[in-house]
């Protein structure tokens, strides 16, 4: 007996608002409050995109530099924002990633099930990591400026992870929808 599969993901529509809203909040969080601390600091890069971390000494001169209105800024908008950004990030990306390896888009079955809830791993982890590095950051302006030293390690460490995973779900993402685009139109060549 052949195995039937759902051509429709019923939610599709969903996968695009998610994206976008997404997209949106990354900008405001790129372009407006981390933009407002690098600035603050004298364009240091804050913690949130240092792909190469940051030393218990570059992580007291940042928090130094940007001063109390900095810190109290880093707390809320930016943390407050980027917490919002974490589920929203994880959920846009795990569900694109699902809809793009449903059957029919990549090919005519589903992409194996181990490989699709790998995928959605990433995304899940990648926020995870980005809570943890919030959960961090928060806590070293908290107690500022008797910052411990195991803190900006495990901040640091959290701020690289979630930069790679991130990167490896951007690229599955984009991906996985060429790969999906380029099928479509194969498909529509061989039927004209």
């Amino acid at each position: 007996m052949t195995e039937v599969y759902p051509r429709r993901f019923p939610f599709g529509w969903l996968v695009v608002v998610l994206l976008a809203a997404s997209g949106v909040l990354w900008a405001v969080l790129f372009f407006g409050t981390l933009a407002h601390l690098r600035a603050l600091a004298g364009g240091a890069a804050p913690f949130d995109v240092r792909p190469f971390g940051y030393s218990h000494g570059e992580a007291r001169k940042f928090l130094d530099a940007i001063g109390d209105p900095g810190r109290a800024y880093y707390l809320n908008p930016e943390l407050v924002l980027d917490t919002f950004y974490l589920p929203l990030y994880a959920i846009s990306r795990a569900l694109a990633m699902w809809w793009l390896t449903m059957p029919g888009r990549l090919r005519e079955t589903p992409v194996p099930i181990s490989a699709r809830w790998a995928l959605v791993a990433v995304s899940v982890a990648t926020a995870g990591f980005d809570g943890v590095e919030n959960v961090s950051i928060a806590r070293m302006i908290w107690i500022w400026p008797d910052v411990p030293r195991d803190l900006v390690a495990l901040a640091s460490l959290a701020t690289r992870l979630k930069l790679v995973l991130g990167a490896v779900t951007e690229i599955a993402v984009v991906a996985l929808a060429l790969a999906a685009l380029v099928r479509r139109w194969r498909t529509a060549r061989a039927k004209n």
